[in-house]
């Protein structure tokens, strides 16, 4: 009977916790990760199915390759990648948690972190945004990536967590790639019925083209408690601006973001932000300004 159970977990060493703080710490998910090998194997022992959904297929404390099957260009400077799991499989994250990717240059290893924009329950496949930055040495790398590349992942990393309905309003703050890790969580919560948290997502780009997931957010739009306000800091053609859109044609400021702030119960506002070291400065200073608290502002 013995060979027809699972692998034991395995336990992280001392040396894989990074010891900077993080919920969960590897060897919490560990602890979990043993719990739930031990309920299985109980199951199993008991006569009781083999399959559990509950399995993880990606780990914190060890590096899984994912084969790439579909890229495709949704900006000037940005890929979708495609990675392939097994039919019943979802990846087995949560919303607001990412995963950090390795790759080798001159025999050193270097990585970077990236939250998946595929829905949190969808089989078979996940889907990352990279954007390529010319000077980027993780991201030239990336350039290179043909399909069928097998590509070494861990994860899921992130202490985001989201209770429906603690909140009357959220007020997303995002610039360029920052979408990604904010898309899944606004999905969460229009798609639950249950949930009337009114969410407004600020989104700050250079032009039309460089909108990332635009039609994804577009058709978001339909849903009573969400509204979307895009800042273009380059773009004098406001004609390419859809329906259901709200277009500002000039960079996101500090005022900006206090005004809207001021505009509802900044007491039971919570304030989400994703973008570059310098947007994400001026977001803490502007809903620090409108005097939310700094227990409601959370930064990725």
């Amino acid at each position: 009977m013995s060979d027809l159970l699972p692998a034991k977990p395995i336990a992280p060493l001392p040396s894989d916790c990074c010891g900077t703080g993080c919920c969960p710490c590897v060897h919490d998910i560990y602890e979990q990760d043993l719990k739930n090998w031990k309920k299985l194997c109980e199951t199993l022992q008991n006569g009781g199915v083999e399959h559990d959904p509950t399995l993880r297929v990606i780990y914190p404390d060890k590096w899984t390759d994912f084969k790439i099957i579909q890229i495709e260009r949704t900006s000037p400077t940005c890929f979708k990648y495609v990675f392939e799991l097994e039919e019943s499989e979802c990846l087995g994250m949560d919303i607001g948690q990412h995963v950090i990717i390795k790759q080798m240059i001159n025999g050193r290893s270097i990585s970077r972190q990236y939250s998946p924009v595929s829905d949190i329950k969808q089989r078979g496949t996940f889907e990352i945004l990279i954007k390529i930055y010319p000077k980027g040495k993780f991201t030239q790398i990336v350039k290179e990536w043909k399909v069928s590349d097998l590509i070494p992942m861990r994860g899921p990393f992130g202490n985001f967590t989201y209770v429906e309905n603690r909140y009357k309003r959220m007020v997303i703050l995002a610039a360029g790639t920052g979408i990604a890790p904010v898309y899944q969580i606004i999905q969460r919560v229009v798609e639950n019925e249950n949930d009337i948290t009114l969410i407004t997502l600020i989104y700050a780009s250079k032009s039309f083209s460089e909108i990332l997931l635009r039609n994804e957010l577009l058709s978001l739009c339909q849903f009573w408690n969400f509204k979307l306000h895009h800042y273009l800091s380059c773009e004098d053609d406001l004609s390419q601006k859809k329906y259901n859109e709200t277009v500002t044609n000039k960079r996101l400021t500090k005022d900006n973001v206090t005004k809207e702030l001021l505009e509802g119960d900044v007491k039971s506002t919570l304030v989400l932000i994703c973008g570059t070291k310098s947007f994400d400065k001026d977001m803490i200073n502007a809903a620090k300004n409108a005097n939310v608290d700094e227990e409601n502002i959370f930064k990725f």
